[in-house]
C-alpha cells in the first residue's frame, strides 16, 4: 500500500463480531439514505436527494446496491454507501461523509460504521449481481476530493489502496501552440505513423481493431508511470471496455501509434454531451516511444483534428497522475491548465 509523508498506515478494521450491522437499504428508507449520502456536500440534501433518485436511471445508477447502517431502532440512517457498476468489471464506491459543520475529525464509530460499509459492498460486488455482471466485479474504485477525509480515512481502513493523486486538467479545443523556431504541426519521427481506429475498421474487423488497440494498451503499460498500481489487476479486454464506456464514443476520436507497423501507444478522446467538452480518456506510450517526441505528435495531431471537428465550450479534459512529471510537461506545453485534484483509490476484488 503506497503511504504519503505526513499519513501513518492505515489500521485494518475488517468485519468482526463487534462490526456495525449493514443492510441493503430498504425502499421506504431509500429517500432518507439518499439525503445522507449527498449531505456532505448540498446544501438542501432532501431536495438534492429526491433530483438524484429522479435521475439515477438514466444515469445507470442502481439504487438497489445502497448498503446503509441504522440506528439502534431501525429507523434512522447513520452511514450510507453507494456502488455503481461499470464497464470492463469495474465499481464507483460512494461514501457518506460528514456534513461540513461536523468535520474534522470523524469520530471512531463512524470510521467504524464506514468501513463496515465498503467491506459489505465489496463482498457482495465480489458475485454475480443479476442483471449486472455474473462474473462479478474485478475492481472497485473511489475517487474523492482533498476535502472528503472521513471517506478516505474508512476506504483505506476497508483495504483500499490510495494511489496517485490525480491532477484535473483542461485546454481550449485547437492544435497545440508552435514552438519559436520549429513548423506549427509536429511531425512524427521517422518509422512511426498514427491511424484512427475508423480507418482501422475500413479494413479490419471490430475484433481485430480490439486486439490492435490491446496491443497498444499492453505495450503502454510497460514501465509506466500513470497509476502503475493498476496494472494487472484486470484483463486488458476489461480496460478498453471501461474507456469505451467513458462518453459517447467515436472511433473517429481514437487514435493509435504504430512503429514499424507493431501497435506501440495510443490516444483515446471521447465526447462528453453533458460537459460540451471532449475528455482525453487515456494517452498512453511504449517503452519504443517514449523520449522521442512521439508523444507531442500524437496529442498535436489529434488536438489538430478535434480542433477542426468539434467546438465544444468546455475545452478539452484530461486527468494525469501527479507523479507522472513526463505527462505533465507534455500537458502544460499543450495549453492544458490545471483546474481541480482528486484521490483515487482501489481495491481488487474477484478474481475469476
Amino acid at each position: 500500500m503506497t503511504t504519503f509523508i505526513g499519513e501513518s498506515p492505515p489500521t485494518p478494521l475488517g468485519p468482526g463480531p463487534d462490526a456495525p450491522r449493514v443492510v441493503l437499504v430498504p425502499e421506504h428508507l431509500r429517500l432518507a439514505a439518499c439525503a445522507r449520502l449527498v449531505a456532505d456536500s448540498a446544501r438542501e440534501p432532501l431536495a438534492a436527494a429526491r433530483r438524484f433518485i429522479e435521475t439515477a436511471h438514466d444515469l445507470n445508477i442502481d439504487l438497489s446496491l445502497l448498503w446503509a447502517v441504522l440506528d439502534a431502532g431501525g429507523a434512522h440512517v447513520r452511514q450510507v454507501c453507494l456502488a455503481v457498476i461499470g464497464a470492463g468489471r469495474t465499481a464507483m464506491i460512494f461514501l457518506s461523509g460528514d456534513p461540513p459543520r461536523r468535520r474534522p475529525p470523524a469520530d471512531a464509530q463512524a470510521l467504524r460504521e464506514r468501513a463496515a460499509l465498503v467491506h459489505a459492498a465489496c463482498a457482495a460486488l465480489s458475485g454475480p449481481i443479476p442483471g449486472k455482471t455474473d462474473k462479478g466485479v474485478r475492481l472497485a474504485q473511489a475517487l474523492l476530493e482533498p476535502r472528503e477525509t472521513a471517506a478516505l480515512e474508512a476506504l483505506r481502513a476497508a483495504g483500499f489502496t490510495r494511489i496517485g493523486d490525480l491532477a484535473y486538467m483542461r485546454r481550449p479545443p485547437g492544435p497545440m501552440p508552435a514552438a519559436p523556431g520549429h513548423p506549427s504541426a509536429i511531425s512524427l519521427p521517422p518509422g512511426f505513423e498514427v491511424r484512427s481506429v475508423a480507418e482501422l475498421l475500413a479494413n479490419h474487423s471490430h475484433a481485430d481493431a480490439d486486439r490492435i488497440l490491446i496491443d497498444a494498451l499492453s505495450e503502454s503499460y510497460i514501465d509506466t508511470l500513470d497509476c502503475p498500481e493498476l496494472c494487472g489487476l484486470r484483463a486488458v479486454a476489461d480496460v478498453l471496455d471501461s474507456h469505451k464506456s467513458v462518453g459517447r464514443f467515436d472511433p473517429a476520436l481514437w487514435w493509435v501509434v504504430f512503429a514499424d507497423h507493431k501497435p506501440c501507444g495510443c490516444a483515446l478522446f471521447s465526447i462528453s454531451p453533458e460537459h460540451d467538452s471532449v475528455e482525453l480518456v487515456y494517452l498512453g506510450l511504449g517503452p519504443s516511444c517514449r523520449g522521442r517526441g512521439v508523444g507531442s505528435a500524437l496529442l498535436d495531431r489529434s488536438l489538430r483534428a478535434l480542433g477542426r471537428t468539434l467546438l465544444m465550450s468546455g475545452g478539452v479534459t484530461c486527468a494525469v497522475d501527479k507523479r507522472n512529471t513526463p505527462a505533465l510537461r507534455l500537458y502544460a506545453h499543450a495549453g492544458f491548465a490545471q483546474f481541480g485534484v482528486r484521490i483515487p483509490l482501489i481495491r481488487a476484488l474477484a478474481h475469476e
